[in-house]
């Protein structure tokens, strides 16, 4: 009975350190949201001790979500920060990491075209055919754009507005101030350059 008894103890303490661990990483997130917040405005929501906060706002008037997701693959559990802005552009376009559209979908990988930006990742953009999507002289502005954002799995523009994601180990240090405010910026420059 004793050895019951103290396996469920152990059990119940163990859940309990997990839980608490965990809530500090959301406590972090949640104050670098409010961080954020008091940077450029909006508003940071969290339905629990233990519920992922949600930063809500607007930059330069436009919409601004940024959350954070996760998915389990064959080898590993993988973080994305995600920031969504509601800037559409008249053509949709996709840019991302070779390995990450490989990972998911082989046949439509061919359908995308290298895109050079110096670094160590490959990155892939899938792009409207036979039409012209940067502004005229902006093509050097949306590279250097693209370039400072790197790191990131992909960027999604187009008609209905502009999705980010980039993987992180550490959310809680993904979603530092600077860090964050400047991957808004740069969303946002890259947005004015497309057509």
């Amino acid at each position: 009975m004793e050895i019951i008894l103290f396996t469920i103890g152990s059990i119940v303490i163990f859940l309990v350190i997990i839980n608490y661990l965990r809530k500090l990483h959301l406590d972090a997130i949640h104050f670098n949201f409010l961080e954020l917040a008091d940077s450029i405005g909006g508003q940071v929501m969290r339905r629990g001790i233990l519920s992922r906060p949600v930063y809500h706002g607007a930059f330069k008037s436009i919409e601004l979500t940024i959350n954070f997701s996760s998915e389990r693959t064959q080898k590993k559990r993988r973080q994305y920060l995600d920031i969504s802005m509601a800037k559409n552009s008249k053509y949709n376009i996709t840019i991302s990491t070779q390995d990450w559209i490989a990972d998911r979908n082989e046949e439509s990988s061919s359908a995308f075209e290298p895109l050079k930006i110096p670094g160590d990742v490959n990155y892939v953009i899938l792009k409207p055919a036979n039409v012209t999507y940067v502004k005229k002289n902006n093509e050097n502005k949306f590279i250097e754009c693209v370039k400072d954002l790197t790191p990131f799995t992909y960027i999604y523009i187009g008609q209905s507005g502009i999705l980010f994601e980039r993987e992180c180990n550490n959310i809680a240090q993904c979603t530092k101030p600077p860090k964050l405010k400047n991957a808004i910026e740069l969303l946002f420059e890259i947005s004015k350059t497309l057509q």
